[in-house]
């Protein structure tokens, strides 16, 4: 198996070409087998019909640019709703939503925060936990997830 690295930019790259974004891959042993999660999106969503015809098209690149050897399980799904942040480019757009975070260096004391983000930029964003404001830079993201409230 290539680094993940290699893995994660092929695939995203050649997805970008159709407007589809690889938002993050999660590679895992299932017993003697890789596990390759893919979590794409694009505007308007990903249906489950995407999600299959994307399986094959991954499992497609993956072979052709031989990025994987032995046996592996793959799945491909939307971000769901608690998806993850990793880009500057994923908090701008989540702008005044509530996200929870994993800091790599505690601030204050502490190593997790959840709040809305005020604002974000190319270096960090804002976090307003109700009380306060704190600016975090990308860099010391250990884990940024969306976190909504949900009604039922």
């Amino acid at each position: 198996m290539k680094d993940p690295t290699t893995i994660e930019q092929t695939v995203a790259a050649i997805l970008a070409k159709e407007n589809i974004e690889l938002v993050d891959l999660v590679i895992q042993h299932q017993g003697k087998k890789k596990l390759l999660q893919f979590f794409v999106d694009k505007p308007g969503g990903i249906t489950l019909d995407d999600c299959g015809v994307l399986t094959d098209k991954i499992d497609s690149i993956l072979e052709m640019e031989n990025l994987m050897e032995g046996a592996y399980i793959l799945e491909v799904s939307s971000p769901g709703v608690h998806r993850v942040l990793k880009k500057p480019a994923h908090f701008k757009q989540f702008v005044m939503q509530r996200v929870k975070i994993v800091l790599k260096v505690p601030l204050e004391g502490r190593g997790f925060f959840t709040g809305v983000i005020a604002s974000a930029d190319e270096n960090g964003f804002v976090l307003d936990d109700g009380t306060n404001q704190y600016r975090f830079a990308y860099e010391n993201i250990k884990k940024a997830n969306l976190d909504p409230v949900l009604e039922f």
